[in-house]
């Protein structure tokens, strides 16, 4: 049997020897042949001294085994104290239980039976604490007296020669006057020879017990008591980890071999987690927990640092806390560094840490620090010298981190959120890459599939699928950027746009940045870079995406922006990327003139890009031409030339949204008057969304007409 196959919890011992890891099986041989070769005609008391949770139970199970093995004709009686409530109830019920021990004996211990049953009927009549009331009633029904009854059983005790070793466990559970009760038990009323007392507790905690209720040395008291002390020795360090690992390779059985990093593990393990397993029971504790959370996670996680906050979350609560409600701290890079350095506030998250350090309960504070080290690379930037940029982020989101701030959260909440996206979908679509249009019927599956955020979960999957490009082949990177230009327009969706100050755009901005990565990852030559790219123009059927990427492509070469310089390590040459502004050109003249293309949210995007390479005379006759046949496409014309700004007064927490729609730039492409005649014409027939752009639009144009160079201020 393997130590994966059997299941321990933190109150059930072990029985089978083979199952021993720990060392418990050679001590508990030992003390069998002490307890087994020993004799005891006045009786004997052993005692068993082991911390909770060290293995206490587990080694009287065994003890148990090697006294039969060793000599069968030894009679073991197990008396357990806490499961009996009151003083009196606890001494009738062990005489209750050595009688029925008696009554299977032959000759002597019928007899031995009978007047045990004396006692425990005395008992269940009058309180133990009234001893005259005791010695009375054993009086009346036998004519004798406690004493007297003692001296007749200890007598037909010896006349039997019979072993007997009673087992009293959990006595550190008991109070401190129940202690005094069982302890007097042992010594005063049921002292008789033959028998040997093994009694196991905590000494630590026994000793409080009894000092604080009865006002006496706790441990002078046990010494009276005890004749023979045994102290289990500590478990095998080996051993625990030996445990642990076992445990938990059960429980992240399913863990992909490419994610196995023994090298992290190992680290996170002998620098924090090993600290905190100091008994069997600690193990137990650890692994159990590990085997609830980890399922509503599994597969979203990192299991080495899901192991490590765990850890922290069962032994040191309070520290646990603090990570989470702290995620600054600890998520992401630390950017307090350089030009913008604030010395005060770095000193001022450094004593942040320095206390949480010394809020360890368990382990030294030195422990916590070296945790936290290895699974938080910001506070080794905080604490120390070493500086993480964000070009690790790739690193620990596909590592699933929990210092990746995407995945922070799902440590906690034990559960995905419903606004994150699972890395098994996005392991599904890095496996799809093998085929393009295997890619692209997950990608476009994803496009639909709406996040709680109302986002789709392909804003998600295209930010995180760039972690991914260095482990692909070649091939499976050339299928991305296929998939790039030729489902790339369906891809720009509404939702997924972010706005606000500090907004990072749409679809569009994330496919370009998946492009750039990917031609990147491929080769270093540009000629290459070109081919690949000519390629993917010429054969795909998004002209939007390819607008708007050679449009960024040009940017690198000082066109179309205010900064004219020239970057050195631009993606392809200029007289390429010319190249590819004339292959989307020649596209969107023939999709014009085969009527395929259509006025719509994403074709609007299209125009900017479009007027760069031809005259806008062109334009202008394919947007009437669209207008023409249906009106309604106005809103789509009018809400492309829509700008959004955002203010902040001294008195706003909230920045304030500004729209604009202007007219100076639609004018440039459609007659005005024209586009009001439209536009007022709808009017009725729209919804009142459409109807307040329309409005907006009208007086826009009534601002434009009297000051044609008031969008020239905004």
């Amino acid at each position: 049997m393997t130590i994966e196959e059997y299941n321990l919890s933190s109150d059930k011992p072990l029985n089978d020897i083979e199952q021993d890891v720990l060392g418990y099986s050679k001590f508990a041989t030992n003390l069998a042949r002490c307890i087994t070769a020993g004799t005891f005609d006045d009786g004997i008391v052993f005692s068993l001294y082991a911390e909770w949770g060290a293995g206490k139970s587990t080694t009287l199970s065994f003890l148990e085994s090697e006294i039969k093995n060793q000599a069968p004709d030894i009679e073991i009686l197990h008396f357990n104290p806490w499961w009996f409530s009151g003083e009196d109830a606890l001494l009738k019920s062990f005489f209750t239980q050595l009688r029925a021990l008696f009554s299977n004996w032959q000759s002597k211990g019928k007899s031995i039976a009978k007047k045990l049953g004396v006692i425990s009927e005395v008992l269940a009549k009058a309180p133990i604490a009234e001893a005259k009331a005791v010695d009375a009633l054993i009086k009346k029904l036998l004519g004798t007296d406690l004493n007297q009854l003692k001296k007749e059983i200890e007598l037909l005790l010896r006349q039997e020669q019979k072993k007997i070793v009673v087992i009293i466990d959990d006595i550190d559970r008991l109070t401190g006057e129940e202690v005094k009760q069982l302890f007097k038990l042992v010594k005063a009323v049921a002292n008789f020879p033959n028998i040997a007392y093994l009694l196991a507790f905590d000494r630590k905690v026994v000793a409080s017990s009894i000092e604080k209720s009865l006002n006496v040395n706790g441990s002078d008291y046990i010494e009276k008591i005890v004749q023979v002390p045994f102290e289990l020795p500590p478990p095998d360090p080996s051993g625990l980890t030996d445990l642990f690992i076992s445990k938990i390779n059960y429980i992240f059985r399913n863990v992909p071999e490419k994610e196995h990093d023994q090298t992290h593990f190992g680290n996170i393990y002998h620098d924090g987690i090993k600290y905190f397993l100091k008994t069997p029971r600690d193990v137990i504790r650890l692994s159990n927990s590990l085997s609830i959370t980890y399922k509503g996670v599994e597969g979203e996680v990192n299991f080495c640092d899901f192991t490590a906050i765990e850890t922290l979350r069962v032994f040191e609560p309070k520290i646990y806390d603090f990570i989470r409600r702290n995620e600054s701290l600890f998520s992401g890079v630390e950017s307090n560094y350089g030009y913008s350095r604030d010395d005060k506030q770095l000193e001022l998250k450094r004593n942040k840490l320095n206390t949480l350090f010394e809020m360890a309960e368990k382990v030294p504070s030195k422990v916590i620090k070296d945790l936290l080290l290895r699974i938080f690379p910001k506070v080794s930037s905080i604490t120390g010298n070493i500086m993480y940029g964000s070009d690790h982020s790739p690193y620990w989101r596909k590592g699933k981190h929990i210092c990746a701030p995407e995945l922070f959260n799902v440590y906690f909440q034990f559960s995905l959120p419903s606004s994150i996206v699972s890395s098994n979908e996005v392991e599904a679509v890095v496996e799809a890459t093998s085929t393009q249009s295997d890619l692209e019927k997950v990608i476009l599956k994803l496009s639909i599939e709406v996040l709680a955020n109302n986002r789709t979960k392909l804003s998600s999957v295209l930010e995180r699928l760039v972690d991914y490009l260095a482990d692909l082949e070649k091939q499976q990177v050339i299928n991305i950027i296929n998939m790039i230009f030729n489902i790339g327009d369906k891809l720009l969706i509404e939702n997924d746009e972010s706005e606000g100050m500090l907004a990072f755009g749409g679809n569009n901005l994330r496919l370009g940045r998946l492009m750039f990565s990917g031609i990147k990852q491929l080769t270093n030559d540009k000629a290459e870079r070109f081919n690949v790219l000519k390629a993917a123009f010429e054969n795909g059927e998004g002209i939007v995406t390819m607008a708007d990427q050679a449009t960024i492509l040009g940017q690198e070469h000082g066109k179309y922006s205010y900064d004219k310089g020239v970057r050195d390590d631009s993606l392809i040459k200029l007289k390429h990327q010319e190249r590819l502004e004339q292959i989307v050109l020649s596209r969107i003249r023939d999709d014009v003139s085969a009527g395929l293309l259509e006025l719509n949210n994403n074709s609007v995007n299209l125009i900017y890009d479009w007027a760069r390479w031809a005259d806008n005379e062109e334009i202008t006759l394919w947007l009437k031409e669209q207008l023409r046949k249906e009106p309604m496409k106005i809103l789509f014309l009018l809400k492309g030339f829509c700008t959004k700004s955002y203010s902040h007064s001294g008195n706003d927490r909230i920045a304030r949204k500004n729209e604009r729609l202007n007219v100076k730039n639609l004018s440039e492409f459609l007659d005005i008057e024209e586009a009001k005649e439209i536009a007022t014409g709808i009017f009725e027939h729209t919804d009142e969304l459409n109807k307040e752009l329309i409005k907006l639009f009208l007086s826009e144009c009534d601002l434009f007409e009297s000051d044609p160079n008031t969008f020239d201020r905004h």
